[in-house]
């Protein structure tokens, strides 16, 4: 009696230990894919986070403007519409940076956060943006025309929702789109069994014969087009940590 309970003791202290160990990581993962779960649906389930210099993509565009794009809701399928969460808020978090070979710190310098209503009949969904910055919060619900800023529904021209916040001029979008991520799945299973000893070692099959396993799947993609101006905030930064 006393070895059983020994094992039961020693088996109640391995299940706290990997329940320590499993809960952050079950908590705070962040891939292109977590899964849902009943306290996680699709969405909240966060994707890909990309920043570009818009110039790089579109030659004619504003030299100190950056694009913003944060993916949700995956392998959501085609003609099917898929909403925001109207309990959440989506933030992408900027901090600024002494320069290019400097360590950021991941203080929230600029947030910029985004919050839906539930959808209406038309499926639009109304959106709040709120810029905190050094402190100093602001927010809108209204594009410079006087709108409301809305998202795009499916079978929908594209809605670019220009919106003024903190003295500047912002483009926001949000909707659904092909999701962008490539994934050759099948093979990277084979190269993991190669390397782990559970089948032949192969390498990764060039990009035109491979098998991109998020083609035809829709993510939830909010777009952001900020200008440079807005980040820094007066102080001259040019380099941005998101």
């Amino acid at each position: 009696m006393k070895l059983k309970h020994t094992v039961r003791r020693s088996l109640l202290i391995l299940e706290v230990v990997l329940l320590a160990m499993l809960t952050p990581a079950i908590i705070g993962a962040s891939d292109h894919d977590d899964g849902e779960v009943d306290t996680k649906g699709r969405a909240v389930n966060l994707t890909d986070l990309y920043v570009f210099r818009e110039q790089d993509q579109n030659p004619g565009a504003g030299q100190g403007d950056l694009v913003f794009i944060m993916n949700s809701s995956p392998r959501s399928l085609a003609r099917y519409q898929y909403y925001f969460s109207p309990n959440a808020l989506y933030q992408f978090h900027v901090t600024q940076v002494a320069d290019v070979n400097g360590t950021p710190t991941g203080q929230g310098d600029v947030i910029l956060r985004f919050a839906f209503s539930p959808p209406n009949e038309r499926g639009l969904q109304a959106i709040t943006v709120t810029a905190i910055r050094n402190g100093v919060t602001t927010t809108t619900t209204t594009t410079t025309g006087g709108g409301p800023i809305v998202t795009t529904p499916l079978n929908n021209n594209t809605i670019a929702n220009t919106v003024s916040l903190g003295g500047a001029n912002l483009t926001v979008f949000a909707g659904l789109r092909e999701d962008p991520f490539f994934f050759d799945v099948e093979q990277y299973f084979r190269v993991r069994a190669g390397l782990l000893g559970g089948g032949p070692k192969v390498g990764f099959r060039s990009p035109d014969q491979a098998i991109d396993f998020t083609k035809g799947y829709n993510v939830n993609a909010i777009a952001v087009r900020v200008p440079r101006a807005f980040l820094q905030g007066g102080t001259g930064t040019n380099t941005f940590d998101v």
